[in-house]
């Protein structure tokens, strides 16, 4: 069985990573500049905010695998699946119907979406 981190990068990931380096060249190249102009987003280029407010960088902006392997995926987990100890969050993937964990997942589109969401209301748009 193929491990993940075996795989060559996707096309996705190669997107996201351009701008990431497109936002550093930017920053490198306008160091000597006393009137710089303005910084790019993070957000529309390769970072995504985590629920806890720290950019993070967007790895992929494509599914990891195709849909249907991902329905195969599935975790067992008795808890709410917000440990590394969850199949499906050791995979970045978030639990889908097929999941054994219940209604108490943290680990759900749902949840995910909600932390998303309460990002963007919080007022703190620069």
């Amino acid at each position: 069985m193929a491990q993940s981190d075996k795989l060559p990068p996707t096309l996705g990931a190669l997107r996201q990573h351009v701008l990431r380096v497109h936002i550093q060249a930017r920053v490198w190249g306008q160091a000597s500049i006393a009137l710089q102009d303005p910084q790019l987003d993070p957000l529309q280029n390769g970072y995504h905010k985590e629920f806890d407010g720290q950019l993070k960088p967007t790895t992929t902006d494509a599914l990891p695998a195709p849909k249907a392997i991902i329905e195969m995926v599935r975790c067992q987990c008795k808890t709410d699946c917000s440990s590394a100890r969850c199949s499906c969050r050791r995979k970045n993937l978030s639990c889908t119907d097929v999941c054994q964990c219940g209604s108490e997942c943290q680990n759900d589109e749902d949840t995910q979406n909600k932390y998303e969401t309460d990002d963007d209301d919080d007022g703190d748009d620069m």
